[in-house]
Formats: C-alpha cells, sequence, structure tokens
C-alpha cells in the first residue's frame, strides 16, 4: 500500500526516468545522425526524437507533480502498448530502429511491461491525489 510520501517518490523516480530515456535516446538520434548520416528517412530519425522530447516533457511535468503530466503519460503508454502489441505479434513491422543498447525483440518487451506498470500505478488513487 502506497503512502503519501511514497506515491510522490514513485511519482519522482518515473519522472526522472521518464527524462533520462528521453534525453538518452533524443542525443543518441542527434550525435549519431552528426557523425554518420541517417541512412534512414530524415523522417524516422524527426520521429524519435520527437517522441523522446516528449518523455522528458511528461518527465519534467510530473516532477513537478503536476496532473498533466500523469495525463500524458497514461495516454502515451497506451499508445506504445498498443504499439508494442501490433509488433509483438507481428501485425507490423516498424523498421526505425537506429540504436542497438539490446536486441529490438527485448526492447519491445521491457517498453511493453514498463508501460503497462505506468499504467497501473498512475491510475491508483493515492497517486492521482498526490498530483495538482
Amino acid at each position: 500500500m502506497l503512502t503519501e510520501k511514497t506515491s510522490k517518490i514513485t511519482i519522482r523516480v518515473i519522472a526522472i526516468i521518464e527524462i533520462l530515456i528521453g534525453l538518452y535516446i533524443s542525443l543518441s538520434f542527434i550525435i549519431a545522425s552528426l557523425i554518420n548520416p541517417p541512412g534512414r528517412p530524415k523522417t524516422v530519425y524527426g520521429f524519435v526524437v520527437l517522441t523522446s522530447l516528449i518523455s522528458v516533457i511528461i518527465g519534467i511535468g510530473l516532477f513537478r507533480y503536476k496532473n498533466w503530466g500523469r495525463q500524458f503519460l497514461i495516454f502515451f503508454a497506451g499508445y506504445v502498448i498498443f504499439t508494442k502489441f501490433l509488433l509483438l505479434s507481428n501485425l507490423v513491422e516498424f523498421t526505425g530502429n537506429t540504436i542497438k543498447f539490446m536486441s529490438i525483440n527485448l526492447k519491445d518487451v521491457f517498453s511493453f511491461i514498463y508501460h503497462c506498470i505506468i499504467l497501473i500505478i498512475f491510475n491508483l488513487k493515492i497517486i492521482k491525489m498526490s498530483l495538482n
């Protein structure tokens, strides 16, 4: 059971995770494209950088305990879960993966699980009450 104190800590931890993920991805793409010109269309890079910056914005909102950050994260998590489900079920194929930190399937599974956890946590009453 979460207390008010632990819910605020949880929000801050997830805020920091979102900011770090967003910064890591966007900086990796920007640096990679400067060092080695993109082999993929620039729109793919633009999409990935834009979505990573959305993570940064969400993280900043959560860090400030803003309810819009929670709502945006829930929407974004739902979108990611839906797309990861489509990818994992082989109903769609995404060819924009450019960072090879881990296998694409493993990254998609981790992303799916993380965003499912996000949906559960950010729909808890105590978490909702901790955000203004």
